[in-house]
């Protein structure tokens, strides 16, 4: 309930609170130092301004009744000449109304409008008529500019939805790519050595088969997470658990797969932000899935290190395969893409040991990008 009353005050009382608040300052400087004729006097001068605030008022609710309400009212009071308002409340609403509404940066209302209000200098008397001339021509510039300004604002605000979309689906396809080709790549290899050991027996025929099904499990719970997540603004996307624990666990497939694999971390590693948790796990999922699908490799060593608030890892494989697949796949254009995202640095290439990966990520605060 308290969470319910918030949300009405922080969307509904708040913008009314403050536009009746600038409504007010606009009226106390562009109306009230005005000296009204007599009559109708100071007494109608403030009811204008009171409606003038009012109007303003509804300018978040119902911005094109704000606009013509505003408007009216100060036409009125330039007409008994108890204002020196250029329709600045009236462009107020109307930025409101074309942020929110608003389809053609120069609609035929706008331009008829324009139109009107400086064929009304021609109705002006040039003798003593200066202050009026100065607000027609003040005016027409503000509600020109308001509706200018307020498309301008949509379409940057569309363009920022759009672009944020477009990395959302880039993050959530890089995210599949790694789970599918990771779990693929090791039961393909699974599958090939019992497809082509003929000297398997029924013990090694189940076991590998109950390997796969393991395997297919777990890429299919991460899906589901990634999934969850996708629904789920507020979820943590970095996987549950210390870093090391999760390589071990990604390493799983690539020791069924006959491979070797030895894990090297500091203490630090056990401890990182969400951030830099994610994207290792990531970075060092799809290696991995390299080596077992491409590498032709004995062995691999995966060392983590910490040094301040930076993370450095080294993927290093024995096999002469890693390179060629590589060049020719998705593989290291993501993985350098999750670490220039943290603002990190990634190189792979061949060593004299075999292939090696390895990349930088600085902490949480050398982010130089947010997904």
């Amino acid at each position: 309930m308290t969470q319910t009353r918030s949300s009405v005050f922080r969307r509904t009382i708040a913008p009314a609170l403050l536009n009746g608040l600038i409504g007010l300052i606009v009226v106390a400087g562009l109306w009230i130092t005005v000296a009204p004729p007599e009559p109708p006097g100071r007494p109608v001068q403030l009811v204008l301004g009171a409606l003038l605030v009012l109007g303003l008022c509804l300018r978040s609710r119902f911005p094109w009744l704000a606009a013509v309400w505003t408007g009216v009212v100060t036409a009125v009071g330039w007409a008994f000449g108890m204002t020196e308002d250029p329709f600045l409340v009236t462009g107020f609403c109307l930025y409101v109304a074309a942020e929110r509404f608003g389809t053609r940066l120069f609609p035929t209302w706008l331009v008829a409008l324009e139109v009107l209000l400086f064929a009304w200098l021609l109705l002006v008397s040039a003798e003593g008529a200066e202050a009026s001339i100065r607000g027609v021509i003040l005016g027409a510039v503000i509600i020109g500019a308001a509706w200018v300004l307020g498309i301008r604002t949509q379409r940057m605000r569309y363009e920022t939805e759009r672009n944020a979309r477009a990395q959302e689906r880039l993050r959530l396809a890089r995210d599949i790519h790694d789970v599918l080709s990771h779990t693929l790549g090791g039961i393909g290899v699974r599958a090939g050595v019992v497809a082509h050991v003929k000297s398997s027996t029924t013990d090694d025929l189940r076991s590998a088969l109950q390997g796969i099904e393991s395997d297919a499990r777990d890429a299919l719970g991460e899906l589901h997470v990634l999934m969850l997540q996708e629904r789920d603004e507020t979820a943590d996307e970095a996987p549950p658990g210390r870093l090391v624990e999760l390589v071990q666990e990604l390493s799983r497939p690539a020791i069924r797969a006959g491979i070797s694999v030895h894990i090297d971390a500091d203490q630090g590693a056990g401890d990182l932000p969400a951030a830099q948790r994610t994207t290792a796990y990531r970075i060092i999922q799809e290696a991995l899935t390299n080596v077992i699908r491409h590498s032709g490799a004995q062995t691999c060593r995966i060392t983590i290190r910490t040094e301040g608030d930076h993370l450095r890892i080294i993927i290093l494989d024995d096999g002469p395969g890693a390179a060629l697949a590589s060049k020719n796949g998705h593989g290291l254009t993501g993985m350098r893409e999750r670490a220039q995202l943290l603002g990190g640095t990634f190189d792979a290439g061949r060593d004299a040991s075999g292939y090696r990966v390895a990349v930088s990520l600085p902490g949480t605060a050398g982010r130089v990008e947010t997904r």
